[in-house]
């Protein structure tokens, strides 16, 4: 079970688990299965058939903050209340995840996610709470509430993400390098995965960088490197074939997820993969 509670002589304390089938949704993926309750019920029924956990990010529940209305979050938050347990909280931390990597002979090996801990601590302690108890609800409503403030420091962290791409593009020897350089073990499977999703960036320096391109990556990274399922806009879904590819080519033994997106109708497809998972056959599942 992802999310456990157990007791010790002295407090009741949670602790959360990253259980395979393993799936990230970006935030168009959430929107779609909050609203439409055919697909919703198909991927719920699926993933809790399988004992499988969402992967949820601090970055799910900000961009919650963007719409006015305030009905898309109470919607996601009925969605998400329907699979848990089956959750586990992450903080995106890539040097967490890095670190472990670099200590790795080669990158056969995924890890789990770094977990939220200030997340996941708000959410034992609401559940401790008699009225509240065992419940996702009001944690996207929060974030809808604060936007103005999430607001602010997402556009901070989005302009220092484009000045390090604008300043790394700028920089005739990155180019060349990332020109040239193959996917290998060589480097860590976080640092391979980043490099590959953001190569055709530092190969055209005229392509221009949105914000919803940064965004988007901080979507893409972490969930493709630990994850057994994701779901991205379709432009970066392509970005994760390319790198597959790639990674191919050099015959690198690199585990990733599956990637899925709208397009070629690819929500069905991953559904119907999910439908499907065998735990038996899985091969490299991340580890604690």
């Amino acid at each position: 079970m992802p999310i456990q509670f157990f007791s010790t002589s002295s407090e009741v304390r949670v602790r959360q688990s990253f259980i395979s089938p393993t799936v990230y949704l970006d935030h168009w993926a959430i929107r779609l299965f909050s609203d439409n309750l055919v697909l919703q019920d198909r991927f719920v029924n699926a993933l809790r058939s399988k004992c499988g956990t969402l992967l949820l990010s601090s970055i799910s529940f900000g961009e919650f903050a963007v719409p006015t209305d305030s009905r898309h979050a109470a919607d996601a938050e009925d969605f998400i209340e329907r699979l848990l347990p089956n959750i586990y909280l992450t903080d995106f931390a890539l040097d967490k995840v890095l670190e472990r990597e670099r200590t790795e002979p080669n990158n056969a090996k995924r890890f789990w996610p770094s977990a939220d801990l200030p997340q996941l601590k708000l959410f034992a302690e609401r559940a401790q709470d008699a009225l509240l108890g065992f419940t996702m609800r009001g944690f996207i409503t929060l974030a809808h509430e604060n936007r103005a403030d999430i607001a602010a420091v997402t556009v901070e962290v989005i302009q220092q993400i484009k000045s390090g791409i604008e300043a790394a593009r700028a920089d005739s020897s990155y180019v060349a390098k990332a020109r040239t350089i193959q996917p290998s073990d060589v480097r860590p499977r976080t640092l391979v995965i980043l490099g590959e999703l953001m190569r055709g960036f530092y190969l055209d320096p005229v392509a221009p960088i949105s914000d919803n391109d940064v965004v988007d990556m901080l979507h893409a990274v972490m969930p493709i490197n630990c994850c057994d399922y994701v779901l991205l806009d379709g432009a970066w879904a392509e970005r994760v074939e390319k790198m597959k590819q790639r990674i191919m080519k050099v015959d690198s033994n690199m585990p990733i997820a599956k990637c899925f997106s709208k397009r070629n109708q690819g929500v069905q497809a991953f559904l119907s993969d999910l439908e499907a998972f065998d735990q038996s056959t899985l091969i490299n599942p991340a580890i604690p």
